[in-house]
């Protein structure tokens, strides 16, 4: 299933890291990845690239793995670093969950500080940078004067996006982002989930949620299970996975759940549009974290060519063939991501959005403003700005390693 792809040492020791729940099993599992041939140097660089390194320095201290000194001490030091910003994006998620809820606007977190206590039944070991907030697309104005009133300023589309821009922004894309320049807390609000408006077209921020307590009498209100694992697994398959973090988070929360429980999600990924990208994640868990799932299961997931060929690609984005490097700094960037999301998305519709909105690039949008009528320019600009784009980073990348 690994095609080409060479999982090093490296990988595999800071993979065995992120297993969840700590247990002896867990402990029996880092031992023995590092007892093999361990080159610090690029366990420290793949640790950053997968941004695990609070399930790393827990880890390795859970089952007694002493690394170099300057390798302990600097995980130690990052460590603390995740465990401070997931503190600070709970308080500020809780905040922004009152404003919303005075305004009257039905708003739903994904991921962040909700999903860190529903995997790991605390806040603090899970690498995050932003909050991700959903709400309907009517409220997008007025949840923008709600952030900007809790001192968050719009930096994706710049704030000097002329208002009839704004709106066409709106119908072009899913998300915007925003900076609370105050303590550098980022957040993206979300009118859809995915940049493909088949996918999951049906989970808004008023479709059924859950409450998850944060602190005492206080909550956060998140997706319920079924949206919540298509959601997880879609987010992961549309980047490949290629950040070891966000499998590492879905994981750990299927840890929680029976293996009767898990096929029965799968099932309604299924009905969500989304089965493919959930047998990916499935057999991920399954190869890299070794998350239990009944044999027959697995098989059933394996037998699509499809779905291995989704998995090579995963494996490929995470690990890099003997390198962590970034994707984007390849020749072809992230083309063959790019390519993999046809396979994604199921239905003719699917395909043919996803098409459009791979033919309008968003970076293309936000630079030169065409009127409606003329937005099919944009597509015939895509490849000769991907070509521009793709040269101007590859040379940025020599440079820096010169």
């Amino acid at each position: 299933m690994n095609g080409n792809v060479v999982l090093t040492n490296e990988f595999l020791l800071v993979a065995a890291c992120c297993r969840w729940p700590p247990s002896e099993r867990r402990n029996a599992a880092i031992r023995s990845s590092a007892s093999q041939p361990i080159d610090w140097a690029n366990f420290v660089r793949v640790v950053e690239r997968q941004r695990v390194a609070g399930l790393v320095h827990d880890g390795l201290q859970s089952s007694g793995v002493e690394p170099p000194p300057t390798v302990k001490a600097h995980l130690a030091a990052e460590a603390g670093e995740v465990a401070r910003q997931c503190l600070k994006l709970a308080s500020e998620a809780l905040l922004l969950q009152a404003a919303f809820d005075r305004a009257s606007i039905a708003a739903t977190f994904v991921k962040g500080t909700a999903l860190d206590l529903l995997a790991y039944n605390k806040i603090g070991i899970k690498y995050a940078w932003d909050i991700d907030l959903l709400i309907m697309p009517r409220d997008v104005r007025r949840a923008s004067d709600v952030l900007a009133a809790a001192g968050y300023k719009r930096i994706k589309p710049p704030t000097n996006f002329a208002e009839d821009r704004f709106d066409a922004w709106i119908g072009f894309a899913y998300d915007s982002l925003f900076l609370n320049e105050r303590n550098n807390a980022y957040l993206e609000l979300h009118w859809r989930l995915f940049s493909n408006p088949s996918l999951m077209s049906g989970v808004t921020a008023a479709s059924s949620s859950r409450q998850v307590a944060v602190a005492s009498g206080r909550s956060l209100r998140t997706l319920g299970d079924d949206d919540l694992f298509s959601y997880l697994c879609m987010h992961g398959a549309q980047h490949a996975w290629s950040r070891l973090k966000w499998l590492a988070d879905l994981a750990a929360w299927l840890s929680t759940k029976e293996a009767g429980e898990i096929e029965r999600l799968y099932r309604k990924s299924r009905e969500n549009g989304v089965g493919r990208a959930a047998a990916q994640a499935l057999l991920l868990c399954a190869q890299l974290f070794a998350l239990p799932m009944p044999q027959d299961f697995l098989a059933e997931l394996k037998a699509d060519r499809a779905t291995r060929w989704l998995v090579a690609i995963a494996l490929d984005a995470m690990a890099g063939a003997s390198t962590p490097e970034q994707t984007d700094d390849r020749l072809l960037g992230n083309l063959k991501i790019e390519i993999s999301h046809f396979l994604l998305a199921t239905g003719t519709r699917a395909w043919l959005r996803e098409l459009n909105s791979k033919l309008i690039g968003g970076i293309d949008f936000q630079r030169i403003a065409l009127p409606r009528p003329l937005f099919f320019i944009y597509a015939v600009l895509r490849i000769p700005s991907w070509i521009w784009r793709r040269a101007v980073r590859l040379g940025q990348s020599r440079q820096s390693a010169d």
